[in-house]
């Protein structure tokens, strides 16, 4: 697959998908059965799949954070804080 046909197809993954597909081209690499032209494609593909996988997750953060408006007019940024879990 070419490198923009890679990123169009990334794109239209959800982030979920695109773990999933990453976690699958792990574990067929660490096989060690593959080529070296199979292999360097898997790791372009992976190292793209984890770029959009770390931009989706900075737009999850950036929705998270919330703007407040201050008592004298400002804007400021607040963190959602979750809970630990149990």
């Amino acid at each position: 697959m070419k490198k923009k046909e890679t990123k169009d197809a990334i794109a239209g993954l959800s982030f979920d998908e695109a773990l999933v597909r990453l976690e699958t081209l792990v574990e067929e690499m660490e096989r060690g059965d593959l080529t070296l032209e199979e292999s360097m494609r898997k790791h372009a593909e992976g190292s793209a799949l984890s770029k959009y996988c770390l931009q989706q997750l900075q737009l999850a953060e950036a929705a998270v954070n919330k703007v407040i408006r201050e008592s004298n007019g400002s804007l400021s940024e607040t963190e959602l804080i979750l809970p630990e879990a149990d």
